[in-house]
Order: structure tokens, then sequence, then C-alpha cells
């Protein structure tokens, strides 16, 4: 695919398989496509692992730095979509597991085996937590707000099928979607208080 002399409105067409190959190539603004059309999905699956908001705006900023860095070496994913979730997810949980190595030697807890086994229990742990502070955030959302998110982001559904599903227009979802995640970074802000992961 020729990656110059493309529009940007030509670009928000084209498949995230063609978009990342462009972006290989270098193509600056199909970068940009991929990080705004996932951020928020990477955002709210960061915050099922983790309550700390910053800490993963912090890993998705770091996920794309590496992503550009490393561009020409990628292969190109069978979904993108999934490439971009796991990754999210290790670099989630590897600044997790940084933090609380820094903690460990602080501590100077005893062996590396104990380290080990209570590191996984603690990731388990929290996994656990933060899923569940996330679908106790989401009942405070209204019942569109929360349907729109479910259909988005647990069902994986475009903006398209979501307004078939929904019988309303499509640049409403848009506008649902952006509301329901700016509420629930709210509620998910309340929720975390003084904790730090």
């Amino acid at each position: 695919m020729e990656t110059r002399g493309i529009t940007k409105s030509l670009l928000l067409q084209q498949s995230d398989t063609d978009i990342w190959i462009l972006f290989k190539n270098g193509n600056n603004d199909a970068f940009a496509i991929i990080y705004y059309r996932y951020f928020n999905l990477l955002l709210l699956k960061g915050l099922q692992i983790c309550i700390d908001k910053e800490l993963v705006k912090d890993s998705i900023h770091d996920l794309f730095v590496e992503i550009w860095a490393s561009k020409e070496n990628l292969s190109v994913p069978d979904s993108v979509k999934a490439y971009l979730i796991s990754s999210i997810k290790r670099k989630v949980l590897f600044m997790l597991k940084k933090i609380r190595s820094t903690r460990v030697e602080i501590e100077s807890m005893p062996s590396e085996v104990v380290r080990c086994k209570e590191d996984q229990l603690i990731t388990e742990q929290y996994m656990i937590e933060q899923q569940y502070t996330v679908r106790m955030a989401l009942k405070y959302l209204t019942k569109r707000q929360r349907e729109v998110i479910e259909l988005k982001y647990f069902e994986n559904l475009s903006y398209e099928e979501i307004a078939n599903r929904m019988s309303i227009h499509t640049d409403s979802i848009y506008n649902l979607v952006s509301k329901a995640m700016g509420n629930l970074e709210k509620e998910l802000g309340k929720r975390a208080g003084s904790r730090v992961c």
C-alpha cells in the first residue's frame, strides 16, 4: 500500500491491518489513528488490572513509544486490537511488578522463591480486586452509558453495530461512549482515593 499522498480521512476508512502496515512504513497519521482508535479500550483494560489511572496512562504511553521505536521490526498481527490488549496487560503487570520489587528491596524480603510466589499471589489478588472495582463503578453509570460501554468494550462491537443495536445515530454513540468513559474514570478515581497499586 502506498504510504504517501493518503489523506487522513482516507486513512480512517482503512482496516486496522492496512493502517498498521502504513504505520510500519513510517506514516505518522496512521500511528496517531491506531493510538486514538484504541486509547479508551486500552485504558479500560488496564484499569481492570490496576485502578491507578496515571500508571495505566503511563503504561499506554510507554507501550506506544516502544511500538514506534521498533516499528520496522514488528510483524503484522492477525488482530491489531488483540495485540494491543495483550501488550497493555503485560505492560501494566510489568509496571506493578517493578513497583513491588522496589518495595521488596526496601523491605528486604528473605528469599527469591518466597518473593516470586508472593508476587504471583499479589498480582492475582490485584486483578481480582480491580475487576471487581470496575464492575462496581459501572453500576454508577446511567443505564444507557453502561449498555454502550458493555457493547463497545466487552462485546467488541463497532460504533455502527452499537448504533443499530440501540437504534440511535452513530454520532450519538461516539458522544455516549465519551461521556460514559469520563464518568467511569471519575468514579474509579473516587474509589482509588489515596490507594496506590
